[in-house]
Parts: C-alpha cells; structure tokens; sequence
C-alpha cells in the first residue's frame, strides 16, 4: 500500500477535515451507486434487456434501439467506475 504524507501546522484540526471529506465523498459514490443502479434497473426493463448479456456483447443492437442500448452502456460504465472510487476509498486508511 503506498502513502501520502500530509503536513499541517494544526494536526488536531486537519484530521477532522480529513476524515469528514473522505466520510462526505463516500456517502456521494453509495448515493450516485444508487441513483445509477435505477436508471440502469430502468433502462434494461423498458428495453427487455439483460445488462450482463450486454456487456458481454451478445444483445444485437437495433437501429431502433441503438442509442438506448449505448445509454444503457453508458450507465454501467458508470456503475463500474462509482464502485471502483467507493472501493478506493473503502481502503483508505488515515494515520493519525
């Protein structure tokens, strides 16, 4: 695990900062998480489509259904970067 040294004349005040930022960002990806799971749940019930199945590439893209098929690309995309930051941060160890 690497480390990131921070200096500070006031300790006693950054920590606090420190552990509320992480705290505050951590709550932000589980919320976003949520907002993109739904629209995710949404889009693969209004098109009939299995997310999995999509990104495996095995869901033809129709021409009528195309650009909701990208959109829906789009989100797990997204879901798969908000995990992968929420992870990062889950790791996070601040040493006081």
């Amino acid at each position: 695990m690497e480390k990131i040294e921070i200096s500070t004349p006031q300790r006693e005040r950054a920590l606090p900062v420190l552990w509320d930022a992480v705290e505050r960002q951590k709550r932000l990806l589980s919320e976003s998480i949520g907002r993109t799971q739904a629209r995710i749940h949404q889009l693969a019930a209004c098109l009939r489509v299995d997310p999995d199945l999509l990104l495996a590439g095995e869901v033809p893209h129709s021409e009528s259904q195309d650009m909701d098929l990208l959109e829906l690309e789009g989100e797990l995309n997204l879901l798969r970067y908000l995990r992968d930051q929420l992870e990062s941060l889950q790791q996070l160890k601040i040493c006081s």
